[in-house]
């Protein structure tokens, strides 16, 4: 790709001439008109030299400004993009953080129902430890009275007393072991009841952070797409200015060379009409507004 600037052409082109002038010419600079000679190549060459800088002061300026311009445009965008973007994003950031509220008083409700069942649970074993204690001590106390007033009673009742006592003893481990199995059952199947709700509420909240996320995914694709399709526009239009500004600097530089011309004088004629129509066609809009 080319790198030569169009507006440098006419110092490329002197510089050969002025190569072939002055390249490796030794000045009699000791003489007075060896100086004067050197000193007016000098000033030839310097002049060259001033207007390339000049040119080039004057060609960059518009692209600096148009830098400045392209950021406090973007920056303006920007900070109305973010007025469209921060609304919506502090909706979905309070849906997420209702969404974890649920989810820890959940979590609160199922250790207190739970420190609740290990309670209920605690307090039947200890009821029933102290009404067992409680009947084995009003046996013994009977079984002591019985003692005491048929001590000298036939050893065949006493043997009868002792295995009706160990029967009432047999059957009350029985009914102990009953209870113990029915509150097992009791506690396996609320249990069961508690996991199943905990599964349906998970289910209930993964389904609600999915649909928020689909959402989420249809708003970022939609506002992606808008900005790419606003930026293609914006595109599109700095490409044709760019065009529009190259087409009249062309113009310009070609009036600027060859003005003097004879056989460009029609065009170049024509050149400054065109110029002249496009200075004061806002004047004259300005004034038709």
């Amino acid at each position: 790709m080319s790198t030569a600037i169009v507006e440098y052409s006419p110092t490329e082109a002197a510089l050969a001439v002025l190569a072939d002038k002055f390249k490796d010419v030794i000045y009699p600079v000791g003489e007075k008109a060896g100086m004067v000679a050197a000193r007016q190549a000098r000033a030839e060459i310097k002049k060259w030299r001033v207007d390339l800088e000049a040119e080039r002061v004057s060609i960059k300026a518009p692209a600096l400004q148009r830098c400045k311009d392209i950021d406090a445009e973007a920056k303006r965008i920007t900070a109305e993009l973010l007025k469209l973007e921060e609304p919506i994003d502090q909706q979905i950031k309070a849906e997420e953080q209702r969404l974890e509220e649920i989810r820890t008083r959940a979590e609160r409700e199922e250790k207190a129902r739970q420190e609740a069942i290990a309670a209920a649970m605690a307090k039947l074993e200890a009821d029933r430890i102290a009404a067992a204690n409680a009947e084995i001590a009003r046996r013994q106390a009977e079984l002591d009275a019985a003692e005491k007033a048929a001590r000298l009673k036939l050893e065949a009742e006493a043997t009868a007393a002792r295995r009706r006592i160990e029967e009432e003893e047999r059957a009350a481990r029985m009914q102990r072991e009953e209870a113990d199995r029915v509150a097992r059952q009791a506690r396996e199947a609320a249990e069961a009841v508690e996991r199943k709700r905990r599964e349906a509420e998970e289910a209930k909240l993964k389904a609600e952070r999915d649909r928020l996320d689909a959402e989420r995914r249809a708003v970022e694709a939609a506002q992606r797409k808008e900005r790419e399709a606003e930026e293609e526009k914006e595109r599109a239009a700095k490409r044709k200015a760019a065009e529009r500004l190259d087409a009249w600097e062309m113009l310009k530089t070609f009036r600027q060379r060859f003005g003097g011309l004879a056989e460009f004088a029609d065009l170049v004629e024509a050149i400054d009409r065109a110029i002249e129509a496009a200075e004061t066609r806002p004047e004259a809009e300005a004034a038709n507004g």
